[in-house]
């Protein structure tokens, strides 16, 4: 049971810690505006804080249950440019993931971005958009599988899916006041739990 306790303390501390401070460091670090004209979405990497004003984003490619409820999406981004025949296409893809909070939000939003496309209104982003500020971790495999198989019942080869993927998720930063209490939280339980450990396990030897 003290080993238990000690150690689980110690763990809880630690992880507390680490997700707390590297939602501080995110909080800190300089964002990458994904839609400056720029920026190569082939360069992007895991980590790296980004931030975007989403005007144009479309059908989830994968959705999260618990219990039989929806509890987040992972809806598409793709990267629009204008090629050397004037028109826009749809050059690389990657997610956003969407607590079910906010579904109604993205979903005008998907609708939004639909109408634009079939050219129902000339301004893209003037039925609305949302700020995201975050960060981006990488996609899991099935992640990966769940979007090449969406563009691929649209018509792109296995080949030209995975050239457009861009396999990282973007994540929704924490606030710097979570993520301080967390940090604050997660050196509370180590320091108990580095008492405990060297009472148990060092001065009764």
């Amino acid at each position: 049971m003290k080993f238990r306790l000690t150690f689980g303390l110690i763990i809880a501390g630690l992880l507390l810690m680490f997700f707390g401070g590297r939602g501080l460091l995110f909080s800190v670090l300089p964002a990458q505006e994904i839609y400056n004209d720029d920026c190569d979405w082939t360069k992007l990497h895991a980590n790296q804080r980004v931030h975007a004003y989403l005007d144009f984003v479309i059908d989830p490619f994968m959705e999260t249950t618990e219990d039989g409820r929806s509890v987040s999406q992972i809806y598409t981004v793709p990267d629009l440019r204008v090629q050397e025949d004037n028109k826009i296409y749809m050059t690389h893809y990657m997610g956003v993931l969407v607590n079910s909070s906010d579904y109604s939000q993205y979903d005008s939003l998907v609708d939004a971005s639909w109408a634009w496309w079939d050219m129902e209104y000339e301004e893209l982003g003037s039925q609305g958009y949302i700020e995201f500020d975050g960060y981006l971790r990488k996609m899991s495999k099935k992640e990966k599988g769940f979007l090449r198989d969406c563009l691929m019942d649209t018509g792109y080869t296995e080949e030209e899916a995975e050239e457009a993927i861009i396999p990282y998720v973007m994540m929704k930063n924490q606030t710097p006041l979570s993520s301080l209490l967390m940090f604050g939280g997660g050196i509370l339980c180590l320091i108990p739990g580095v008492i405990l450990c060297v009472v148990f396990f060092v001065l009764k030897k």
